[in-house]
Formats: C-alpha cells, structure tokens, sequence
C-alpha cells in the first residue's frame, strides 16, 4: 500500500512539472448586444486571430409549449499546422449544422 501510494505521488508529481502552462489569449474586439426579445448578436476577436459573428433569437417551438433558440454565425480560427479554418453554421431545432472546406460532406443518396 505504501509503495503504491508513493508511486501515485511520483506519478503526479510529474505530471505537475511536465503540464504546459495555461496560454492567455487577449479579447481584443467584444461586442455582445441582446434584447427583451431574446434577439442578440455576439462578435469578438482575440490575441491569436480567432474570430466569430454570431446571432440568434428566440422562436416559438413546434408544439406552441416553449421557445427554440436559433443561431447562425460564422467562426474562424488557425489551426496547429498554420492553415485558417473557417465554419459556417446554423443551429435550430434540428441541431448543429457546421459548413465548411475542411468538413467532410456525406454522398448523396
């Protein structure tokens, strides 16, 4: 029991000094507008050159019971390899409905 309970330290003890320090990316642009309506629309960029237009509202579900919040915006950022990635989505009642050159697009049936 007491070598595992020290093997077990070692091993965070490691894991400690081997962890990456956490990376602070500035906000540099936030512009975030909502209304009594449940309408907004959110805009930001940061440090390292992400950006994303979103806006959204609130409708009424099919069942008249309660409300869908439907979203559709576009995000940008660089990935690891250099290359930018850009997403076009919308997002309702149907899910989450990226677009984009680095997607795989399923065949047509």
């Amino acid at each position: 029991m007491k070598t595992m309970t020290v093997a077990v330290f070692v091993a965070l003890a490691i894991a400690m000094v081997c962890a990456e320090a956490p990376v602070y990316v500035p906000i540099l642009q936030l512009d975030d507008v909502r209304d009594e309506h449940g309408q907004y629309s959110l805009q930001y960029v940061t440090g390292d050159g992400t950006t994303l237009t979103e806006s959204g509202k609130l409708v009424p579900n099919d069942e008249g019971d309660g409300h869908v919040l439907i979203k559709e915006g576009i995000y940008s950022y660089t990935a690891p390899e250099g290359n930018v990635i850009t997403v076009k989505y919308v997002a309702d009642k149907n899910g989450f409905q990226p677009v984009g050159d680095h997607l795989p697009v399923a065949p047509v049936a």
